[in-house]
């Protein structure tokens, strides 16, 4: 999914972000024109988050170290670097997450700041996978193998320019 220089690295987190974002942030960021998605989490399930950013998919991934959730402070990294203020024309920034205890915390918790600072932000927590069943422990279903898919339609929405509330 990834061509030459399509990604680069957010300055100091371990953010991945679609080229498109480096642009000055005025009536040409692509924020302007529909929703970012992001999502992320542990390293270990690769491709799981860098391997989707692209056209129409993911903005962004954001990534933790081996199956430990990404910081609260990279997530709103990311948040900030994909997304205008609503002030701003910004249209924003859709956070999909796994059914993971760390995700749904750090996720969460930079959703609150970022909205609280301006931002349009909403997460999703996918929480459908095959690989675990139903009955198995009290955490359920961890969402690893459904969340590409959560990420095509909701990049697919974004893409014809639906609103925030749509694409959610």
């Amino acid at each position: 999914l990834q061509y030459p220089n399509h990604l680069r690295k957010l300055a100091n987190h371990n953010v991945i972000l679609h080229s498109s974002f480096a642009a000055a942030r005025d009536g040409s960021h692509p924020n302007a024109t529909g929703v970012s998605l992001l999502s992320g989490g542990g390293s270990g399930h690769e491709p799981s988050h860098a391997g989707f950013v692209g056209r129409n998919m993911l903005s962004g991934a954001i990534l933790g170290g081996i199956f430990a959730s990404p910081s609260v402070s990279s997530i709103l990294a990311a948040i900030r670097a994909v997304t205008l203020p609503s002030s701003a024309g910004g249209r924003g920034c859709l956070l999909i997450v796994k059914n993971y205890t760390g995700d749904r915390l750090n996720f969460g918790m930079a959703t609150e700041m970022a909205n609280a600072e301006g931002y349009a932000v909403e997460m999703v927590v996918v929480a459908d996978d095959c690989a675990v069943e139903r009955k198995k422990g009290i955490t359920g279903a961890r969402g690893v193998a459904g969340t590409v898919l959560v990420h095509k339609a909701a990049g697919g929405a974004a893409g014809h320019g639906m609103a925030l509330n749509a694409v959610v």
